[in-house]
């Protein structure tokens, strides 16, 4: 038998690190290919590692709670029979100092390499190494540390994207009579009738569900919603597909399933990925209004305020009618301010409209 070490894999979506929520073998485990080796959390989703070998385990590389760069060693193993040539790393390969991701890492903390001692194999500068040195440079100015999670960290290197996009926001005020006595009819919260609304909105303007390419601006055929979700993990936007072809009923049901997966740490990886549109309902804890950031990869971020009573001009008079205010986000190489103009135009009217509200589909 020859001594195999299988690293932390690519988890794919750009993730650069897992964290381990458990352990599903022990030291000295004989274990057969493909038998699930250990449950990892990443900013996406709770997924299970199988074993790429057959054969012993004879060391696991970290404990419960630990985040694993990608790359990084994950288990040894004494192998039976390797699943592929140059997939794992070799017996007697050097432990490298660190990895691209904790370097990157370190540079995010501020914290030299040189100043830290490594308490991975063969003195590797591990991610805790880290973390510990920061807490330690942090501790003499009297601060509290609070542990970066995966999610946290994803959270931070999408916005650190967001931050390069030429983006505007601009407010409309709904008037929600009709929108409130159409939701309660249906027995829905407003948020899957915005949905449905703005789904509309994108057929007749195609650039809202679209997205800056290096060849052009692509403009998709379907609309999926990316529906912002407070957990907590963090934020996390899951992904309504098709919301143009769904009922406001269906629409409904899958925000729900969705937040609950979210909350629950059960969303997959296909749940997080391909959103053309975002919608964040600022509402949900009291905000009026927000400036929603755009989610990498669209054009076009709703937000939607708190509903309630506002004091209204109708008809020359000052009424208090139930509204709120909507935020929309956009990538201004996209689309102009009138474009947008004229597109939140549309969805303002057909929100304020209880024929239109009536012709979406239930």
């Amino acid at each position: 038998m020859a001594e195999r070490v299988f690293a932390m894999p690519d988890l794919g979506e750009g993730l650069e690190e897992g964290d381990i929520v458990a352990w599903l073998v022990t030291e000295g485990d004989q274990i057969s290919l493909n038998q699930p080796l250990v449950e990892v959390e990443t900013a996406k989703a709770t997924v299970e590692i199988p074993s790429p070998f057959a054969g012993k385990v004879t060391a696991l590389h970290g404990d419960v709670g630990d985040s694993v760069p990608v790359g990084a060693p994950l288990v040894t193993f004494d192998v039976q029979t390797p699943v592929s040539d140059g997939a794992p790393e070799r017996a007697g390969t050097t432990p490298v100092a660190t990895t691209p991701a904790v370097r990157k890492l370190a540079k995010d903390l501020g914290v030299d390499l040189a100043s830290v001692t490594g308490s991975g194999p063969g003195g590797r500068i591990t991610s805790d190494d880290l973390h510990l040195a920061s807490a330690a440079s942090s501790a003499l100015e009297g601060a509290d540390v609070v542990g970066i999670t995966a999610v946290r960290r994803d959270i931070a290197r999408r916005l650190t994207e967001v931050a390069t996009i030429p983006q505007v926001t601009t407010f409309r005020t709904v008037d929600c009579t009709m929108l409130d006595a159409f939701r309660r009819e249906l027995d829905v919260s407003p948020l899957p009738v915005i949905v449905a609304a703005l789904a509309s909105t994108c057929g007749d303007h195609p650039l809202l569900n679209s997205a800056w390419r290096s060849d052009g601006i692509h403009m998709f055929h379907d609309v999926h919603v990316g529906v912002a979700t407070d957990t907590d993990r963090g934020l996390m936007v899951p992904v309504v597909r098709t919301a143009d072809a769904l009922t406001i009923a269906e629409l409904a049901n899958e925000i729900r399933r969705l937040a609950e997966a979210a909350r629950g740490g059960r969303l997959h990886a296909d749940d997080v990925k391909g959103a053309t549109i975002s919608v964040s309902n600022t509402g949900s804890y009291g905000s009026e209004a927000g400036t929603p950031l755009l989610n990498p990869g669209n054009a076009v971020t709703l937000a939607i305020g708190v509903i309630g009573p506002r004091a209204l001009v109708v008809e020359g008079a000052v009424v208090a009618r139930s509204a709120c205010t909507i935020s929309l986000t956009f990538d201004h190489r996209v689309l102009d301010g009138a474009a947008v103009g004229r597109a939140l135009s549309d969805l303002v009217d057909l929100l304020q409209d209880a024929t239109r509200l009536r012709d979406l589909p239930r």
